[in-house]
């Protein structure tokens, strides 16, 4: 047997530089016993997969990834008693942007090998990171923590993996339960558990042991010196990352289709890689991009970190207000809102507050010609009898004559609204906004209907994905305030209700809808969170 052959300190024959003990001593035994029970064409069939699981490595070895998923392809054709083909072929899977592809690969031979495969475990969780499933990724790295590991290759993926949910105590577990505590990589996931937990002597010791040509090299001799010195990285969280920005993929995961790149921003992988990155990286250039990408994101993780940054001392004042910027975007904080945070070494309150308004701002071009009869419908709007019938005849007329002017569109529906066609309004209000979503006039009448059809959640997320813009008209931005305080009121949030009226009062104080609601909040005690108008509304709400 090729086992009884090698001198367990010499290097691998897989090439890998490490001694064989350290590499793949323990799976060739497991391999060994495997093919002493195989007929002799299952046992060919298994070393002509060996032959092109070879083949593979070298392709994968030199960026060949689309070669190696050839010769991966064929090794597992020839047999799937062994997991390593079908482990590296869902890693160059994944390297080329095709998860899906990988996680039914991964799936299928963690089925069909009979051999203990943590390495599989640790691939299948971290795909399952990347589409979303973090129950789903967390139980197979659990199962992949129950396995022998066969070298310490294995070791170093489960611990990466258990990195990821930030399972300190359990790296340190697996890696001391294992053959291979004392691997220079596998040292430097324990050092940095150890530093996390507060295990000075330890974290120094296995940090020290990391070698020169790993990526991890410069981290851990940063580590090394903090703990030296008795201080910590100045990370979002105040602990001791394991992860590099590049160790989360997202280049190679923007090259997979449209859903896959959508399912991506919403799943917290995304928003690690971009704490990762701000911890490496927080200068401006990076800061904007990264932000962006918070912005995007729809998980509850991107709000949490965005609060961290906020409220802590992490990188710069530009970072911090940049947090607060976005965070009003998600509907995390109100307009008018006061938000105290770092600035220039001083908490200091800041009211929120970022969109130019400006009366000579144009949505689009008017015709002049057609400027007298669109001051006409709007006048007969504003009668306290309108005729709706006759205001949405003379839109009809006008919408063909300036199809670009999409101002005409929103009166249009308007008047359908009011003239009980509220179906074939909301349709154009969402069309509206999804062509152009900076005019806020039909986000605001939208988010109004919604709350009148009780339909809160639906609202929610209107205002979830509304991004405020750097400038529009006082009219269309009192228009959105209005019906945010409406929102506010709807949600419970009467606090945030009352600042974003009194922020639509001091732009426009005799606008109708701001007069109207205001009767009902001029009286409310903020830190009582109790008016007359709410006192009647609760005592009405008990009957």
């Amino acid at each position: 047997m090729l086992d009884n052959m090698i001198n367990s300190d010499l290097p691998c024959p897989c090439g890998s530089g490490k001694k064989y003990r350290f590499c793949c001593q323990r799976m060739a035994k497991d391999v060994n016993a495997l093919k002493a029970t195989l007929s002799p064409k299952a046992l060919a069939d298994l070393e002509e997969s060996e032959s092109l699981q070879a083949k593979g490595m070298r392709c994968m070895d030199q960026g060949q990834y689309e070669q190696a998923i050839i010769y991966f392809t064929k090794a597992l054709e020839a047999s799937r008693l062994i997991g390593t083909p079908a482990n590296n072929l869902a890693l160059c899977l994944f390297i080329t942007g095709k998860l899906e592809e990988a996680v039914q690969v991964q799936r299928q031979s963690l089925k069909d090998s009979p051999l203990p495969n943590p390495f599989g475990l640790a691939n299948l969780s971290m795909f399952l990171l990347c589409l979303g499933d973090e129950e789903g990724a967390a139980e197979a790295v659990s199962a992949a923590t129950k396995l022998k590991a066969p070298n310490s290759y294995a070791v170093v993926k489960v611990c990466e993996l258990l990195a990821r949910f930030k399972r300190h105590r359990d790296i340190l577990e697996v890696a001391d339960a294992s053959d291979f505590a004392s691997d220079p990589l596998v040292c430097f996931y324990t050092g940095v558990a150890a530093a996390n937990l507060g295990d000075r002597k330890r974290a120094m010791r296995d940090l020290r042991c990391t070698p020169a040509g790993s990526p991890k090299r410069k981290m851990a001799k940063k580590y090394f010196q903090h703990l030296k010195n008795n201080t910590q990285p100045d990370t979002i969280r105040k602990d001791w990352p394991y992860l590099l920005p590049e160790e989360y993929y997202i280049s190679n995961l923007s090259k997979g289709d449209e859903a896959t790149q959508k399912a991506l921003m919403s799943c917290r992988h995304v928003v690690d890689f971009v704490e990762a990155t701000l911890n490496q990286r927080p200068e401006k250039k990076a800061t904007e991009t990264v932000m962006q990408m918070l912005e995007a994101s729809q998980h509850p993780e991107a709000a949490a970190l965005l609060w961290l940054i906020l409220k802590g001392t992490f990188g710069s004042d530009e970072i911090r207000a940049k947090a607060a910027v976005v965070l009003m975007q998600k509907g995390e904080i109100q307009p008018g809102e006061q938000v105290k945070f770092l600035t220039e070494g001083e908490n200091t309150e800041h009211e929120m507050v970022q969109v130019a308004l400006n009366p000579e701002f144009k949505f689009s071009e008017l015709p002049p010609e057609l400027e007298k009869s669109y001051r006409e419908l709007i006048l007969a709007a504003r009668e306290d009898s309108p005729d709706w019938p006759k205001i949405i005849s003379g839109y009809k007329k006008l919408m063909p004559k300036a199809p670009q002017y999409y101002p005409f569109r929103y009166n249009y529906a308007v008047a359908l609204y009011y003239s009980n066609h509220h179906e074939e309004a909301e349709s154009i209000f969402r069309s509206l906004i999804a062509e152009h979503p900076e005019y806020l006039f039909p986000r605001g009448t939208l988010l109004v209907h919604l709350l009148g059809t009780n339909r809160l959640d639906e609202a929610k997320q209107l205002v979830k994905e509304t991004k405020i813009p750097k400038e529009t008209h006082p009219d269309a931005w009192v228009a959105w305030l209005v019906a945010l305080t409406i929102y506010s009121e709807a949600d419970g949030k009467n606090a945030a209700a009352y600042r974003t009226l009194k922020m639509a009062r001091k732009i426009a104080p005799k606008n109708p809808g701001v007069v109207s609601l205001w009767r009902r909040w001029a009286d409310y005690d903020e830190k009582k969170d109790t008016s007359l108008y709410l006192r009647l509304k609760r005592r009405l709400g008990k009957k």
